[in-house]
């Protein structure tokens, strides 16, 4: 997992439901990515094999970039999660 084995291992389903807070939003949005941001994301680095613990493993992209950003949602915790998202709703009023 991107070198964060270790760490991902240890996260709780709790924890894991924090990357929820990633796609949550008062509003649409558009990402403008950069050519070099999108090959970083989808280009021939971020294609790894993923075990699916069962003796097979499948080929997966993004599954780096979600690491990384699941172990942060993880590290920040539900209330600081929720009070961004509170205070992003409340500029929408």
């Amino acid at each position: 997992m991107g070198g964060q084995d270790e760490k991902s291992e240890q996260l709780s389903e709790e924890d894991l439901l924090l990357s929820n807070y990633q796609r949550r939003s008062p509003h649409t949005a558009i990402n403008i990515l950069r050519m070099t941001q999108v090959n970083a994301a989808a280009g021939s680095k971020s294609i790894v094999d993923l075990d699916l613990g069962d003796g097979r493993t499948e080929k997966a992209s993004g599954v780096t970039l979600y690491t990384r950003n699941t172990l942060r949602m993880a590290a920040m915790g539900k209330d600081a999660l929720q009070s961004a998202l509170d205070a992003d709703i409340a500029m929408q009023s």
